[in-house]
């Protein structure tokens, strides 16, 4: 039985998605893997309420191993991906410890991060409005 390596990089909601998805697969030859650089899911469209003191940020904010079964999970940073080759270079831990992992079928679902466009004082005098740390 030859088993097929499907790699979903990011645990976002698209990423998410996708991984709930697969989680009604039964079908054995799949192996599906989120990696994703945090280990939980944050629903940043309430953040506002956990600003306001309406919601505890625990309301918001679920681990990804308990939100998937049987789709594996890999904690780390994406720091390569070789889509000729169909590998893609993860790497995680204090050390940064990295790994070569070979798939056959990728989802891109990194998301994005926050543009302040080089505008004068907006780094240092905006928020990013998607970090819960």
């Amino acid at each position: 039985m030859t088993r097929h390596a499907c790699f979903i990089l990011g645990g976002g909601f698209g990423g998410l998605y996708a991984a709930l998805e697969f989680e009604k697969c039964t079908d054995l030859r799949v192996e599906v893997t989120v990696v994703n650089r945090e280990n939980f899911f944050l629903f940043t469209h309430m953040l506002h309420e956990i600003a306001a003191s309406d919601l505890d940020l625990t309301n918001i904010v679920n681990p990804v191993r308990k939100m998937i079964r049987r789709v594996n999970f890999f904690c780390g940073d994406v720091d390569k991906i070789d889509i000729e080759s169909k590998q893609a270079v993860v790497s995680h831990g204090f050390h940064r410890h990295s790994h070569t992992l070979e798939y056959d079928y990728l989802v891109l679902a990194l998301g994005s991060v926050t543009n302040f466009f080089n505008l004068l004082g907006g780094r240092r005098a905006g928020t990013d409005y998607e970090v819960a740390r």
